[in-house]
């Protein structure tokens, strides 16, 4: 199955989702009415109308609205505390963003991983944090989007894996990130919290008869019938969250399987998943100590609270099934370093002679450069050769132009450099024209980025762009204008530059990691944004007159209605592409196969691929929300 199919499956666990979310809240809603119509029973309050049935009693159906309200109340305070997305969910569970410019050699270690991971699948690097308090072994992502998308990781991870399980956990939770499963799993917390608010309340009303029965009486509050409905509250509360974790089960055991099968298809190296498993097995365990352990058991890449009747209810498959899935000797060596007395070291417990050999995962992903013919096959894929391409980009780069990018004031120098280091225009004439700073640092900069290289600029991008997600909005804004005017300066907008402006805005403007919906179920609904990226991708081939017309119905033709044809350049501005790009991002998710297709065809029409057309069609994907990997190209 591919990208494209799994995104299509996830909006249909959504659905599912809320098919199972109605279901539990009328049988939450019937309990609820149940106990308060027995309670008032054994009360003096007349029930049942002299000629009616039991439901035209207001009582009845009043508890049952009334329990639907904090159904819904619990459900939207608990969307309105995650508004933030994966952020938000890291810091209320304890965790601390980690700044790029650590000594912490496992954090520096971790958020090298993460940038190559990044890297290699044509992602943002996603913000990084660690949970100091969780000694445990564990991590999750989290986010509405994979370019707002977080990772985070507990203490004990950090402190006993090696860097080749680290690299597979890490990988673990990419998959998640281009699946989408990230969205729905926000999106199940506040869906769960409605469904549990009930017991809440009965605790809530519990809690209350026990302080007021010292200031009452016995004979005043011995009729009083708070504490039985408090009680029966909790008990429905234990239904709905019997059913919460029935949902979950639902959802996300197989998406565990399938997240495993892309941590070892990325790494190429089952032997660092399996390390990580066994770990957990052997030695510590993964549960957490946060009291919002349960609200997020379903993210974790382990079970991150204990749990009775596992066959029904568990969010991950056992973790000896997780390790048999890798290869049957897993489990077997798993068992044999439980015995043994120390238990062998992390730098033992993987490494590629240990991945020699092994079966399940590693046989079913593609394995050969050309096991993706068509580009958008390659969305949401990590080859070994991207791994290493990622690897060598890194190592390349010098330290200071790093270390430029783990910060927010080297952030907006560094893009500032990028758009300087192509401009034809004096620098200090554009920054100037801007009202910008010049300095001896950024001429530095300009020219270190010049010696680098194209290929260079969107890894730096998308390095750069997440150090800036932590400044105030406003700072962000002012930012975007900023960096549009420089681009503007040389009264030349270039691809690179739209390509700049493109991601920055995606990631850093006021709208910015809002949860996006599918907008659009047919190409003709989008037929106008269509005619207008490939009339952009036709000129920016070099394509002239009847040529440039040709080429556009070649390879366009077959994606738009009748009667659209190739827009005269003049028609094809900046802003227009902007409009275009964020209406085609609410494509269905079939639907954006054939425009990723189409868009490298028209790009590869002349049998060369410009840097500045691979730029653009690879933001093209990331705005898109479907990634190409960067040697998408040389499959």
């Amino acid at each position: 199955m591919d990208f494209f199919q799994q995104q299509q499956k996830a909006k249909r666990r959504t659905g599912l989702l809320v098919l199972y979310f109605c279901l539990a809240i009328i049988a939450v809603v019937a309990s609820v009415t149940g106990a308060v119509v027995l309670l008032l029973g054994f009360s003096d309050i007349v029930l049942y109308p002299q000629h009616g049935s039991i439901l035209l009693n207001p009582v009845v159906y009043w508890s049952a609205l009334i329990t639907l309200a904090v159904i819904l109340v619990g459900c939207l305070m608990k969307s309105w505390q995650l508004r933030k997305g994966g952020s938000a969910l890291a810091e209320m569970l304890g965790g601390r963003l980690i700044n790029a410019s650590t000594k912490d050699n496992a954090e520096r270690q971790l958020l090298n991983v993460v940038e190559e991971m990044s890297i290699a699948s044509g992602i943002a690097v996603p913000q990084v944090y660690v949970m100091d308090n969780e000694h445990t072994i564990n991590a999750f992502a989290a986010g509405f989007r994979p370019s707002e998308a977080i990772i985070a990781v507990t203490r004990g991870s950090l402190d006993r894996f090696s860097r080749d399980e680290l690299q597979a956990v890490i990988g673990h939770e990419f998959s998640h990130i281009l699946n989408s499963d990230i969205r729905i799993n926000l999106r199940m917390v506040a869906v769960l919290a409605g469904i549990l608010a009930v017991g809440k309340v009965g605790e809530y009303l519990l809690h209350s008869n026990r302080r007021s029965y010292r200031s009452y009486s016995s004979r005043n509050s011995k009729n009083n019938g708070l504490p039985a409905l408090g009680l029966a509250l909790i008990v429905i509360g234990y239904v709905g969250l019997f059913f919460g974790r029935l949902i979950k089960a639902a959802i996300s055991r197989q998406r565990e399987l399938l997240a495993d099968a892309s941590a070892v298809q990325f790494t190429r190296n089952p032997a660092g998943l399996a390390g990580a498993l066994i770990h957990i097995r052997n030695d510590g365990g993964s549960y957490l100590a946060s009291r919002h352990a349960e609200d997020m058991s379903h993210m974790c890449f382990a079970p991150s609270v204990p749990m009775k009747l596992k066959q029904w209810l568990a969010t991950h498959p056992s973790l000896d099934e997780r390790l048999d899935a890798l290869g049957p000797e897993w489990v077997a060596r798993a068992r044999a370093r439980a015995r043994q007395q120390p238990s062998t070291p992390a730098s033992a417990q993987s490494g590629p002679a240990a991945a020699e050999g092994t079966a399940g995962f590693a046989a079913g992903g593609p394995t050969t450069a050309n096991a993706a013919s068509v580009p958008s096959q390659q969305v949401g894929t990590v080859q070994q050769s991207d791994m290493d391409y990622a690897r060598q980009l890194l190592g390349g780069l010098p330290d200071t132009v790093r270390q430029q990018a783990h910060t927010p004031e080297g952030a907006q120098q560094l893009l500032f450099a990028l758009v300087l280091a192509r401009s034809q225009y004096d620098g200090a004439a554009q920054l100037a024209k801007c009202g910008l700073a010049d300095s001896a640092d950024l001429q530095t900069l300009i020219q270190t980025l010049s010696a680098l290289g194209a290929e260079t600029r969107l890894p730096l991008i998308d390095m750069a762009l997440p150090s800036l997600k932590s400044l105030p909005t406003d700072q962000r804004v002012q930012f975007l204008k900023e960096l549009e005017n420089l681009c503007n300066a040389d009264q030349h907008f270039s691809l690179f530059e739209w390509t700049l402006m493109a991601l920055a805005r995606q990631q850093l403007d006021d709208k910015a990691g809002r949860n996006r919906h599918t907008r659009f179920h047919r190409l003709g609904a989008v037929a106008q944004e269509l005619q207008q990226l490939f009339s952009v991708l036709v000129w920016a081939s070099g394509a002239k007159g009847d040529s440039a017309e040709a080429l556009f119905r070649q390879y366009a033709g077959s994606l738009l209605p009748a009667g659209r044809s190739l827009l005269p350049l003049s028609h094809c501005s900046s802003d227009k592409l902007f409009l275009a790009v964020d209406r085609l991002a609410d494509l269905s998710p079939l639907l954006k196969g054939p425009v990723v297709d189409c868009a490298v065809d028209l790009a590869l029409a002349d049998g060369t691929l410009k840097t500045a057309e691979k730029e653009l069609v690879r933001a093209l994907s990331s705005l898109l929300e479907c990634p190409l990997p960067p040697l998408f190209d040389r499959r």
